[in-house]
């Protein structure tokens, strides 16, 4: 497809905003009549009383009328693999649905989640070669059947785990697609930029209701559905020949929520000889930040702030030649370890001084 301009990606962004900012308030009322709320627990769960799921069945819908507005009125931005994405992300949001009805255990979500990743792999959305650090690349050959699901199953789940205070999933997705729309739109790639503008549109929106204090919550169904679309939406359009995710650009920006599965993952793995990989606990990057005594809107603010700072980053590593952007991706890995380092001793000093009060 050709390049094209702004205006267009305009007018699909405001489609999407409005139809999410229309539809979340319909979504949260049949919610709360259907007794579909996310009751406190007093363990994991932030909030102090019960909220409505469901608001974020309005992205899904958002997208299905933003894909019949462009096929209407501008035709010329219309790609298959819209289609293609609209199939899955029913089925994610049917999953995504049931498990906030009834509460799927996660080894049965996971697996269907990979098996469509599978499918995308099928259909074209997948990463065949690797940018290699003295430049050229490598071909990943078999590897990408391996690749290519593991990502996209990998960014729903970090946005999902992300959905853990008010307004962190959906602002960090917003930080992410406006960040990916200003460089795949410098690049003169339309599916992204479409796929982006209706992503910031649907986030943007939501953040009207689910800012601290929340009156709804995405629920798993907007979480899937929102990191299945900016993980497909990161595999399909290629610069010199190489993936934007070869090119390191989408991990820079994802960096926090990345970072947070990776932290997660390693904490299941060690409690994977107990049979508890699958059991969530609260030790995410949020729940840490609030227990050194930060507020909510303090700990989501900070998380923005990074992300933004990520943001810039992978603007920046899209402007190098691909032989660079290794040496970004370290600089990133090198900065993020410092940061949990430093989160790591603060949260040391805190215990002590805990102690010390309790002792005292």
């Amino acid at each position: 497809m050709t390049n094209i301009g702004i205006t267009h990606y305009l007018f699909v962004f405001i489609v999407t905003f409005l139809i999410t900012a229309v539809l979340v308030p319909v979504f949260r009322l049949l919610a709360l009549r259907l007794g579909v709320v996310d009751m406190p627990d007093m363990k994991r769960k932030i909030h102090k009383k019960p909220i409505p799921y469901l608001g974020g069945l309005a992205f899904y819908f958002a997208y299905l009328v933003a894909c019949l507005y462009i096929q209407r009125f501008h035709p010329q931005l219309w790609d298959h693999r819209l289609f293609l994405m609209s199939i899955v992300g029913t089925i994610l949001v049917l999953l995504g649905l049931l498990d906030d009805l009834i509460s799927i255990p996660a080894s049965k979500k996971l697996i269907v989640e990979i098996l469509l990743g599978l499918l995308l792999y099928y259909w074209g959305f997948r990463t065949t070669a690797v940018a290699h650090p003295l430049g050229g690349t490598w071909n990943l050959g078999w590897l990408a059947l391996l690749i290519t699901p593991l990502w996209i199953v990998g960014v729903m789940n970090a946005i999902n785990f992300s959905d853990g205070l008010d307004g962190l999933a959906a602002g960090q997705v917003a930080i992410c697609s406006a960040t990916i729309f200003a460089i795949a739109f410098r690049n003169g790639q339309t599916f992204t930029c479409i796929v982006m503008s209706m992503l910031l549109g649907c986030s943007l929106a939501f953040l009207i209701y689910n800012s601290h204090p929340a009156s709804v919550f995405m629920g798993d169904t907007g979480a899937l559905f929102l990191g299945f679309v900016l993980g497909c939406a990161t595999l399909v359009e290629r610069r010199k020949g190489i993936t934007m995710v070869a090119l390191t650009v989408p991990m820079v920006v994802l960096a926090v929520p990345i970072l947070d599965t990776f932290l997660s993952f390693i904490r299941r793995m060690k409690r994977a000889v107990r049979g508890g990989f699958f059991l969530p606990d609260k030790d995410h990057l949020h729940h840490r930040l609030l227990k050194l005594g930060l507020t909510q809107r303090q700990a989501v603010f900070s998380l923005y702030y990074f992300s933004i700072c990520m943001g810039f980053l992978a603007y920046i590593t899209s402007l190098l030649p691909s032989e660079y952007t290794f040496l970004v991706l370290f600089l990133v890995i090198m900065l993020v370890g410092m940061g949990v380092v430093i989160l790591h001793f603060i949260e040391s000093l805190k215990d002590e001084e805990n102690l010390k009060k309790i002792d005292g």
